[in-house]
């Protein structure tokens, strides 16, 4: 863990040369990136007569102490950080050399209060505040440079189907999993893996990426979850396909000094094929992947101080094609590893299991609201500066009431799942409005399972609802009734990030 932002406005790699791109079609990288600052690059010069350095038995030195970290802003997908906000250009795969600069402005004047908290001993704070390794603004906009549309591929039908096997703690919206047995947690609540290719992708904290190399041999040794994937480049085949493995079994070899990495023989559905350490990564932690996935990387050292790491994925069973993955890590000497403990012990399986049935066994009462007016701020005694004035009930209009009532249904605009959500609205005689969660079709669209619970903090400004589902994890949902009152567009949030999501009459 990196606890300073050394020198942002030196990190701005080649912006002289920067113009806006759009989406284009990508290659793999290899020894010709190297040069001018490019797009081909990501704008990193590799100097005129720099020699690449070789270990001293003759193999390309790539060893480094590398910070994943400095890549940890990028979303995954194309404007996965902005849903439901409209402001994101989904043809824009570059920054600008103004936009960069603006940004790397910002981030060299915002500070670091996880460090500041903890140079007073306030611990706990530093905690919350999210003890992370701050950012690097980089050119990119997402991780995903193909497809260059920077999107995910659609996921196969029989992908959808093993997605909703899948268990984990982070929840859906209008979920509320049954916590019974280490079963029905991901690899990552566990402490177990990552999996693959997610454990080579950025995330908050514990970022690091060491690099060893031995004869034939190269190491990569990862900061969180202590993975460490043994890589031998001596010309070995791989393992028969009956050794299967969460992280697979690597073979590499050296393309110049470029290096390449093949993996297969993954243990299917063992680990989510991206999880939520990835910003922008499909909400519930459950992207399921078959026995049959392939993972190649390339790394290519650009310079003294700068990598580029690429990792291609392929999995015919549950992708319609491949995605690649490509983003420059900085070789940092001073990069602190601090232990990486997970949940201290797993208590995470045995908490969220006696939690979960003590809660089941003994519902809490929630006192039911009709539709209320937002809290208003300095609304109260005193007029501004105020306390906020009091939440009160929203009284619709008849005509208002004919389009709302009933029971509606939406289907999240979700990756890697289908299904489906039911909604009720239910005018009162007092002109009030009540809304409640019917169901849901997970785990099993055959099956849906009924909730039948009141909206939490459900609020009505003209034609706009907002309530937060009555789950064991929040998400909230902000959505307007059409003028011809057929569908409520929106979208739900949580900790997890944004989904899409569009009700319409049943």
């Amino acid at each position: 863990m990196h606890r300073t932002i050394p020198g942002l406005r030196n990190l701005a790699w080649g912006a002289a040369a920067a113009t806006i791109f759009v989406t284009t079609t990508y290659g793999q990288i290899n020894d010709s990136v190297r040069g001018p600052a490019s797009e081909a690059n990501h704008f990193i010069e590799t100097p005129k007569g720099w020699v690449h350095p070789k270990t001293p038995w003759g193999e390309p030195d790539i060893q480094a102490n590398l910070n994943m970290m400095q890549a940890a802003g990028i979303p995954l997908e194309r404007c996965a950080n902005a849903v439901g906000r409209g402001n994101c250009d989904m043809n824009k795969a570059w920054r600008t050399e103004q936009e960069l600069k603006q940004a790397i402005d910002a981030a060299a004047g915002r500070g670091d209060l996880g460090r500041q908290l903890i140079e007073k001993g306030e611990f706990g704070r530093a905690l919350l505040s999210g003890v992370t390794d701050p950012a690097t603004p980089q050119r990119q906009t997402t991780l995903i440079v193909d497809p260059p549309d920077g999107k995910l591929p659609a996921i196969t039908p029989a992908g959808k189907k093993m997605a909703l096997q899948m268990r984990s703690g982070w929840s859906l919206p209008g979920e509320s999993p049954a916590y019974d047995s280490p079963a029905d947690f991901d690899s990552w609540d566990r402490c177990t893996t990552r999996g693959m290719p997610s454990s080579m992708m950025p995330y908050r904290y514990n970022g690091g990426f060491k690099i060893w190399q031995a004869p034939g041999v190269v190491v990569f040794d990862l900061e969180m979850i202590h993975d460490t994937r043994v890589i031998y480049t001596d010309g070995r085949k791989p393992l028969p396909s009956a050794h299967k493995q969460l992280m697979g079994n690597s073979v590499g070899h050296w393309e110049g000094n470029t290096l390449v990495v093949e993996t297969t023989n993954y243990r299917g559905n063992h680990a989510a094929l991206i999880n939520l350490a990835v910003v922008g990564s499909p909400a519930g932690n459950r992207f399921p992947h078959s026995d049959q996935m392939k993972t190649t990387e390339r790394i290519t050292r650009l310079n003294n101080d700068m990598w580029l790491y690429e990792i291609k994925t392929e999995d015919p069973v549950v992708l319609t094609r491949s995605f690649t993955v490509r983003y420059p890590m900085r070789n940092d000497p001073t990069y602190e590893w601090w232990e990486y403990a997970c949940h201290e012990g797993n208590t995470i399986v045995p908490n969220y299991t006696n939690t979960s049935r003590a809660e089941r066994a003994n519902p809490p009462v929630e006192e039911e609201r009709p539709a209320m007016t937002p809290a208003a701020r300095g609304g109260g005694p005193g007029a501004a500066g105020g306390p906020p004035a009091a939440p009160q009930p929203v009284k619709i209009s008849p005509e208002f009431a004919k389009q709302i009532a009933g029971r509606w249904v939406g289907r999240p605009q979700l990756a890697v799942m289908d299904y489906d959500i039911e909604v009720e609205f239910t005018p009162r005689p007092d002109g009030t409005l009540m809304g409640r969660l019917i169901q849901t079709t997970l785990p099993d669209p055959r099956e849906p399972k009924p909730i039948n619970k009141a909206f939490r903090n459900f609020t009505l400004v003209d034609r706009r609802l907002s309530w937060t589902f009555p789950n064991t994890q929040e998400w909230t949902y902000t959505g307007e009734l059409s003028a011809d009152g057929t569908a409520i567009t929106g979208a739900t949030n949580s900790a997890q990030g944004g989904i899409l999501l569009t009700f319409r009459k049943k």
